[in-house]
């Protein structure tokens, strides 16, 4: 089969794979295929069950909590209410895309494509629905959810009692099909059932979508299997990714220093950054989740920065030094960036939850906005980024 790898763009023709195992690139080293723990069947029975457990996830109470008889519960979209009431718009939006509303459509989607082709169905919309499916694979989010859900019970817990309800059972279960359909989908296996690959009469351009190789004359058509607009580079790719760069820095020390939102106890105002809510969960014991939160919204989202701004610099200047460790690179800050969304997401879970009228109740503040706009300019820098561009220097 002949495939071109869409890290470094190099077109190899794969033998038939014979047991277990896996293909790597031969330039970069990149995963081309891995026949080890993949199974379209068992993917379609995850996906599916992701998706019908999504339902009851979202309309059933996550977390409870009681305080003199009174009583708070909140739900996946009651934090995202409380942001909109609060005024924080674009907060609660994107909150309500990434932990309610992509998943929905990611998991739906991807359980549409994988029973077509588990029933021998060739429709012409596959292609296209799988595509988008991909695209919402790293925006869709029960996994990060349920870990800022698990943050939130901890620091709610440990000043009174909390009961998770059958919503937050639901979402455990949610999240661990999804992280488990991640494991099991086999992309490129599920790419060649929609449409077999055919080799082109010349050189030939590759998909950046779907890794097929066509045509030179198809550049700036349609690919004839996914449907995207077939480019032989993502256009203006260094310029956008500059732009989404260099405004991820000026809000980093925006979102570090105000804080993620204030909390009103007994008349009494404490702000909590970031910082100060590592500190918080050091105090209480709670250092493996203080590392958590530590790594994931301080440590990662400067190290995307100045990760992102290498690649740039180097596509720019033409480096062919360490061009592997450069496209690992790549891999690593493409798929770490959604784990960052954790401290928004507590926040979110535990704002419905504290809020008693002259006793306790929370609030997003400044920083909340700040952090997630810098978490979503990663993530957008990474996307629009071409690492087949680092490889030009050496062609």
């Amino acid at each position: 089969m002949l495939l071109a790898c869409p890290d470094c763009g190099t077109a190899q023709q794969l033998p038939a794979m014979r047991g277990r195992g896996k293909l790597l690139c031969c330039r970069c080293e990149n995963t081309l295929e891995r026949s080890t723990g993949r199974s379209t069947d068992v993917a379609l029975a995850l996906a599916v069950a992701t998706f019908l457990l999504l339902f009851p996830a979202n309309l059933m109470p996550l977390l409870r909590v009681s305080i003199d008889g009174i009583s708070r519960s909140s739900r996946l979209g009651s934090g995202v209410v409380g942001m909109w009431t609060e005024g924080w718009l674009l907060l609660a939006i994107v909150v309500g895309l990434q932990g309610i509303i992509l998943p929905f459509f990611r998991f739906g989607m991807l359980s549409s494509v994988l029973a077509a082709i588990h029933f021998r169905r060739h429709e012409p919309w596959m292609g296209r629905v799988f595509r988008w499916a991909e695209h919402l694979d790293l925006w869709a989010m029960p996994d990060v959810y349920l870990i800022g859900a698990v943050i939130g019970y901890s620091r709610v817990a440990a000043k009174m009692p909390m009961h998770i309800g059958p919503g937050g059972w639901c979402l455990i279960g949610a999240a661990a099909f999804s992280m488990l359909t991640r494991a099991m989908l086999d992309r490129r296996a599920v790419w060649h059932l929609i449409a077999k690959p055919t080799p082109p009469p010349d050189h030939g351009v590759a998909c950046v979508a779907c890794d097929l190789i066509l045509p030179q004359a198809t550049e700036g058509g349609r690919c004839p299997r996914c449907h995207a607009t077939v480019h032989r580079r993502r256009p203006w790719s260094l310029m956008r990714a500059s732009a989404l760069v260099t405004a991820g820095y000026l809000l980093y020390p925006v979102a570090n220093w105000f804080p993620m939102s204030i909390d009103f106890q007994l008349g009494e105002l404490k702000r909590h950054t970031i910082a100060s809510g590592v500190a918080q969960l050091l105090s209480a014991g709670l250092w493996p989740l203080a590392m958590v939160i530590f790594t994931a919204s301080i440590a990662i989202p400067l190290l995307k920065l100045i990760g992102m701004t290498w690649l740039i610099w180097s596509a720019r200047h033409r480096s062919s030094r360490r061009l592997v460790l450069k496209t690992r690179l790549y891999r690593v800050i493409k798929e770490i960036g959604r784990w960052s969304n954790i401290d928004v997401f507590t926040i979110s879970i535990f704002l419905p939850l504290m809020q008693f009228s002259g006793l306790v109740s929370v609030q997003a503040a400044k920083g909340a906005p700040a952090f997630l706009a810098v978490i979503v300019l990663t993530m957008l820098a990474a996307h629009v980024f071409d690492p087949r561009l680092i490889w030009d220097a050496v062609r």
